[in-house]
């Protein structure tokens, strides 16, 4: 008797996952012609609109780091500097990848970037265009300070942009200035910082909400610097960590972000626009060698 309960129960489960697998390949589709029939629920936190870093390419070649501290142990690990290189990485969360797949549509997302040295001064600014899914990854020598246009004398290793802090702005693409006006797919009212219906400018100005978000990270290549008196070698290493969400931003500062931005890139110099990966920088600066 046990033994015939046994392949009962074995013959009912068979039918019942044999029924589940019919009914899936019925429901399936390919990948460029997918079904979007089923819903998914979202669940957790959405990213928010603004996202802050800083980029550290050079600094100050550990001077101030205490020369008797912790001799006999190696001495202390301190100023921790860049030395090269940092790359910040954006991606677009929003909308779907594939356009053709039922009930799905690409949705574009602008970053806004302000770029700001060591004296929290805005040097250069731009906006750039992410597709759903879309990896940017920007070099802070190529495209986010090669333009600078805050007065630097010397080399890199003297600029007031070898450091600083940068505030990346979620969008949405204002359709309303696409064009070929400007040669980057904007309007020729949009200044050079416009690029395919990104203005980071108070002209015509943008809002920001919660149905446009970024997620990013930055690599920073650094070196932490040991006493001067100690036989230990400095500490080199290469780091990524995510951007900082400040959610929704401070109102006041979305405002001077794009009033600066209009100032910066409208003055005579004709400096102070960064530019989207891709571009071809207007001043190329290779990295410094030591």
């Amino acid at each position: 008797m046990r033994s015939l309960t046994t392949k009962a129960l074995i013959l009912a489960a068979g039918i019942f996952w044999a029924g589940i697998g019919l009914s899936g390949s019925g429901n399936a589709g390919s990948l460029r012609q997918g079904s979007a029939s089923s819903s998914g629920a979202v669940t957790g936190s959405l990213p928010g609109q603004v996202l802050w870093t800083y980029y550290l390419t050079l600094g100050s070649n550990g001077e101030n780091c205490p020369p008797f501290s912790n001799v006999l142990l190696g001495g202390p690990i301190c100023n921790a500097q860049g030395i090269g290189d940092n790359l910040i990485r954006l991606v677009n969360p929003n909308g779907a990848a594939n356009g053709n797949l039922a009930g799905a549509k690409t949705e574009f997302v602008c970053a806004m970037l302000y770029v700001f040295d060591t004296d929290q001064e805005m040097g250069e600014c731009c906006g750039c265009p992410l597709s759903s899914a879309k990896l940017l990854t920007f070099s802070a020598y190529q495209n986010l300070t090669a333009d600078w246009a805050v007065g630097l004398i010397g080399e890199r290793f003297a600029e007031s942009n070898a450091y600083g802090s940068l505030a990346v702005v979620a969008a949405a693409q204002n359709t309303g200035i696409l064009g070929l006006g400007n040669g980057q797919g904007c309007t020729s009212t949009q200044s050079g910082a416009c690029n395919s219906g990104c203005d980071p400018t108070n002209t015509p100005g943008y809002s920001v909400t919660v149905a446009n978000n970024l997620l990013g990270s930055i690599t920073h290549n650094q070196v932490g610097f040991r006493s001067p008196f100690s036989e230990e070698p400095n500490v080199f290493g290469i780091t990524e960590v995510a951007l900082s969400d400040d959610a929704g931003g401070d109102p006041n500062n979305l405002i001077y972000l794009q009033n600066q931005c209009g100032a910066l890139v409208g003055n005579s110099t004709g400096g102070g626009i960064c530019t989207c990966p891709g571009e071809i920088p207007l001043t190329p600066l290779q990295p410094a060698t030591f």
